[in-house]
């Protein structure tokens, strides 16, 4: 085309906007600018319009449950600072569990965990998790289907302080029905939480444990490593299912 996919889309919304004011409405019709997006593999179109379809009722659901939906960069918990967004009641829920499986795990064993993770949350169990492993995502896509409340620590999860996508940023997919129903909280500790002593400490007594197990040496690792991070995931995590009372949380 002579004119850029820009030029037009402008055209095309001022477009619609004059249409608008000549039946009567004089608000906006455009919550942001729009998005670009470029395909480039088999299955992007059809995904893209689902997108489309689905916006109005995620606008809508946004709307209805605003804090559900807002980010906070300084959530405190357990002495650990997270970024968050979801419902931080959750925290404060008086039964708690931790899915953690090893990437060795069979699918016998993920199926018999899976199995006691469903009876405590049946029971009214809050399940934290990492979801880092395969057995992990499963029993969490399980609990996430049932409509069980789930807390996810996450590993550079959500975009950076400052950055152009972090007003527009809201969960993907089925998290994001989680997320309008109460059933979510998403926590991605900060670099304070992942270099603290204590979750050092822990990390490193894990690691040497794991390394023993296998006779092999011990060797520290950096904690910006994915290695350490998702070890100190699953220490925060079971810091946090150890309890923890409402006046020890602060957004």
């Amino acid at each position: 085309m002579q004119r850029s996919i820009k030029e037009v889309v402008r055209g095309y919304m001022q477009g619609c906007k004059a249409e608008a004011r000549k039946l009567g409405f004089e608000g906006n019709l455009y919550d942001s600018p729009p998005y670009y997006r470029v395909l480039t593999h088999k299955g992007q179109l059809q995904a893209m319009i689902n997108y489309v379809y689905a916006n109005p009722e995620r606008s809508w659901q946004r709307k209805q449950n605003p804090d559900l939906f807002r980010m906070y960069r300084r959530t405190e918990a357990c002495g650990m600072l997270f970024t968050s967004m979801g419902n931080h009641f959750l925290l404060d829920w008086p039964d708690r569990q931790l899915v953690e499986m090893s990437r060795n795990a069979t699918e016998e064993q993920v199926q018999e965990r899976l199995k006691a993770v469903l009876r405590s949350a049946q029971n009214g169990a809050v399940t934290y998790t990492a979801s880092i492993s395969k057995g992990e995502q499963l029993i969490a896509r399980t609990l996430r289907t049932q409509g069980f409340p789930l807390v996810v620590l996450l590993n550079e999860g959500f975009p950076e302080e400052g950055s152009p996508h972090e007003r527009f940023y809201k969960p993907g997919g089925v998290y994001f029905e989680a997320c309008s129903q109460g059933k979510l909280l998403l926590l991605e500790p900060t670099e304070e939480a992942f270099s603290a002593p204590f979750i050092r400490q822990s990390v490193e007594e894990t690691l040497r444990r794991k390394a023993e197990a296998k006779h092999f040496e011990y060797m520290p690792v950096a904690t910006d490593s994915l290695r350490y991070r998702f070890v100190a995931l699953n220490e925060m995590g079971r810091l946090l299912v150890a309890g923890q009372g409402a006046d020890e949380i602060r957004l």
